[in-house]
């Protein structure tokens, strides 16, 4: 998997919680907890490369790890906190990709730097 599959894959996710919650704006702050859980699973299903980063080194099956932590998660306060401390690790990260994500989707345009249009 990549994060290229992992765009593709956000963008449906995007535009369906747009779909559902009228007025958000595409910033990940302003998702629910569960919304969150889903962002961070999906992009630690596609970006391996962070998992040396993100999970316990003692760990031997990450895959498996990742799967129980989210998808069969026994909803323990310990499942919560390392959810919790996963997506505030990923937080920056997420929020750039589902805003460009939420921007792409709904034809948004960047606005271009302020010292562009002064010749800076």
């Amino acid at each position: 998997m990549s994060i290229l599959k992992f765009q593709d894959r956000l963008d449906d996710m995007v535009s369906s919680y747009a779909n559902v919650n009228d007025g958000w704006d595409g910033d990940v702050i302003d998702c629910n907890d569960y919304v969150k859980d889903r962002l961070c699973f999906q992009f630690l299903l596609h970006a391996e490369s962070w998992w040396d980063d993100i999970l316990p080194p003692i760990i031997i099956n990450q895959t498996k790890f990742i799967a129980k932590l989210y998808d069969k998660s026994d909803e323990s306060m310990l499942s919560n906190i390392i959810r919790g401390d996963i997506y505030l690790y990923l937080e920056d990260r997420l929020r750039d990709m589902v805003q460009e994500s939420y921007d792409r989707v709904h034809n948004i345009q960047p606005e271009p730097f302020a010292g562009y249009e002064r010749g800076q």
